[in-house]
């Protein structure tokens, strides 16, 4: 009688869940054999011929609990209201705009605002909007072009997003410049922007920072763990173009 072998046992974790301070893994066991294409039962199969440990390690188990955190905090993308409003964002250098003129395509196209405020539109020359926001922008191109189109009937639509930054630098998973697509952005924006804190991350102790023309830079701590996991939307302050967020490191990562 042929003997089953090549037994191998594999964990496959499903999800970690905290209970009462506890780490519990949900999991299910997967038992792999090969057997020959001969054999008839398992009557001489040995549980015990072959052990297997089963242990997952601390650094597996604490990559899967960071994996959780980091989808909570997305999870609550959706539940608090957003900072970006196209309707008031006031347009600057670099950004870009889409003007549609319905059955005009040739007075239609998309502009960007050059480094005087400008945007090169050749129908009409040249125009400054350059601190505008939308709506203003469509009455100055309906007044323009009503010269030469009866009733124009004009729709404007911003679709760069250039002008206006912050930065988020430290622990987190994709530091640097973030572009705003509002007039101010919350810490909880930008850090969903910059793929959230990392594992090294000192999450209870970052900073925000404001540049200032007249002083030293000012300083305000922010607890985003309180932010993030906790929900506390005292956390959640609002920074304005050229702020920076710090996350710094905890001591085990500077080591």
């Amino acid at each position: 009688m042929e003997k089953l072998r090549g037994i191998k046992m594999v964990i496959l974790p499903l999800r970690i869940e905290r209970v009462a301070g506890l780490v519990l893994l949900a999991g299910v066991i997967l038992v792999l054999a090969s057997f020959n294409a001969n054999a008839q039962n398992f009557a001489d199969f040995n549980p015990d011929a072959e052990s297997v440990d089963g242990t997952i390690p601390d650094d597996v188990i604490e990559e899967l609990l960071a994996q959780e955190d980091r989808q909570a905090a997305l999870d609550i993308k959706e539940d608090l209201p957003s900072s970006a409003d196209e309707s008031t964002y006031t347009l600057g250098v670099n950004d870009v705009i889409q003007i549609s003129v319905m059955r005009h395509p040739e007075v239609s196209g998309e502009f960007r605002i050059n480094s005087e405020g400008k945007i090169q539109y050749e129908f009409v020359g040249d125009l400054v909007i350059q601190g505008m926001v939308k709506y203003q922008v469509k009455e100055l191109l309906v007044e323009k072009l009503s010269k030469y189109i009866i009733s124009p009937e004009v729709t404007v639509k911003i679709i760069g997003y250039n002008s206006k930054v912050v930065y988020v630098v430290g622990e987190v998973g994709r530091p640097g410049k973030i572009f705003m697509q509002g007039n101010t952005i919350t810490v909880r924006e930008a850090l969903i922007q910059a793929a959230l804190p990392l594992l090294s991350a000192k999450t209870t102790k970052g900073r925000l920072i404001t540049p200032s023309e007249k002083s030293k830079p000012i300083q305000r701590p922010v607890n985003v763990h309180k932010l993030l996991f906790e929900g506390d939307l005292r956390e959640n302050l609002v920074m304005n173009p050229g702020d920076t967020l710090y996350i710094p490191p905890t001591m085990m990562a500077k080591a």
